[in-house]
């Protein structure tokens, strides 16, 4: 009895010093802690921006990377919100991604103007990002707190559309309309051009990875296959040409073997052999999101000489 009551009376103390702790943080970090925060990057912004900007809050995570950090927009442009943070390495005391969220809103806005034609159903999961690097050395106080346009820039961009759903019928067709319109833009540059359709609950991924340099290349939607990096997963793919499937932990590769024809993958899929025989430039395999080893399509057609469907693959929509 007295043991348990021992136990309550550690657990309580325990209990008050993490809420000590937590007041101590809330304190420091509290509200005059906030408002010093947002005048200094008030001051910050004004040194180094010639348009107005307006503070839309202050916020403190105690287990955050960035623990305190201000959001902020153009006075005039309330949904192009970005951050200030505290930063030891710039002699001003503060970094901010303005550039960054500024040419990224600027050549999404431009494409989606080339893209009025498409599908709201298809460009709607629009994702692009910088190809690398592109704002990190621009620096607005050099010069005279502007910021240009994109295009002038030249900067270089990955474009994505991600869904959420198996591929349909008039996909590909969908995907070659978006190239089209993509090659009459002289700006932005693109590094890489991604559909990727990935059902939910399921381990397989759809996937088309266009390089930038080669858009200008397909003529028709037929041509897109060229750039099929689907994947499946290995024993799905087994299954479906009814080819047997092991393991071999030892040295970490999966084998499927269909009468003479024998795919080994090597080292979560850095190597890939046809009948013994290494191929090179080969599609990497990886693990999915379920833990099933992902086997790229182009990889299994060419061992077995047997095409994977990409359209509802392992015949579910029709054997319910």
């Amino acid at each position: 009895m007295k043991n348990g009551k021992g136990k309550i009376v550690v657990v309580s103390i325990v209990m008050f010093l993490l809420l000590l702790a937590t007041c101590v943080l809330e304190l420091r970090y509290g509200m005059i802690k906030k408002n010093v925060y947002a005048y200094n990057v008030k001051n910050y912004l004004k040194q180094t921006y010639n348009e107005p900007m307006s503070i839309k809050g202050v916020t403190y995570l105690w287990d955050n990377i960035e623990p305190i950090q201000a959001r902020v927009h153009p006075k005039n442009e309330k949904n192009l919100e970005f951050s200030v943070y505290p930063s030891n390495e710039s002699s001003s005391g503060f970094r901010d991604d303005y550039v960054h969220t500024l040419w990224l809103h600027q050549a999404k806005e431009d494409m989606l103007q080339h893209l009025v034609h498409i599908k709201q159903e298809f460009k709607s999961p629009l994702y692009m990002d910088f190809t690398c690097c592109n704002t990190a050395s621009y620096d607005a106080r050099k010069n005279g707190g502007s910021v240009p346009y994109y295009k002038l820039e030249a900067l270089t961009f990955d474009v994505t559309f991600q869904h959420q759903r198996g591929m349909e019928p008039h996909d590909l067709e969908q995907m070659y309309q978006i190239i089209k319109a993509l090659n009459q833009m002289q700006q932005p540059q693109f590094g890489t051009v991604l559909f990727l359709l990935q059902p939910e609950n399921e381990s397989y991924r759809i996937e088309f990875r266009i390089p930038g340099a080669n858009l200008k290349s397909i003529k028709t939607a037929a041509s897109l296959h060229s750039y099929n990096e689907s994947r499946f997963p290995a024993r799905a793919l087994a299954e479906m040409i009814d080819a047997d499937v092991s393991w071999d932990e030892s040295t970490s590769s999966v084998t499927i073997t269909k009468g003479v024809n024998v795919l080994q993958i090597n080292q979560w899929g850095e190597e890939v052999l046809i009948n013994g025989k290494a191929q090179t430039n080969s599609l990497p395999s990886f693990l999915g999101d379920h833990g099933n080893l992902l086997v790229p399509a182009a990889v299994f057609e060419e061992a077995f000489q047997v095409p994977v469907a990409l359209i509802d693959p392992f015949g579910k929509q029709f054997n319910k």
